[in-house]
């Protein structure tokens, strides 16, 4: 298995109850094909670096967000579930972009 770190930017108007449906989601999935799910930290709300571009308009009709929620997911998964991890994040409405990391073990150094 390896270690995967999974950054995600949301909506910032995002409810938080999508937000926890979303990480229980991804959750449920690495536990249930034998991975284990280390942790998630909420970074909070930060400027982004440019504007992003969601797939679809939210309720207000916003398209564009200067403004995003930065969310850490920390898992150790084979290769296969970390594929099907992507396709529930691309899936979301709420993911503005993901990316995942090989994350590195103190135990490397």
């Amino acid at each position: 298995m390896v270690l995967y770190e999974c950054v995600l930017t949301t909506k910032h108007s995002s409810p938080y109850y999508a937000l926890t449906n979303l990480m229980k989601s991804i959750s449920y999935k690495v536990v249930e094909n034998g991975g284990i799910v280390r942790g998630v930290q909420n970074h909070g709300i930060r400027s982004l670096p440019h504007r992003f571009k969601a797939r679809y308009p939210d309720i207000e009709g916003n398209r564009y967000y200067k403004d995003g929620r930065f969310v850490s997911i920390y898992y150790d998964s084979s290769p296969q579930i970390m594929r099907d991890v992507e396709s529930i994040l691309f899936s979301d409405e709420e993911v503005l972009r993901s990316t995942h990391i090989k994350a590195r073990n103190k135990l490397w150094y």
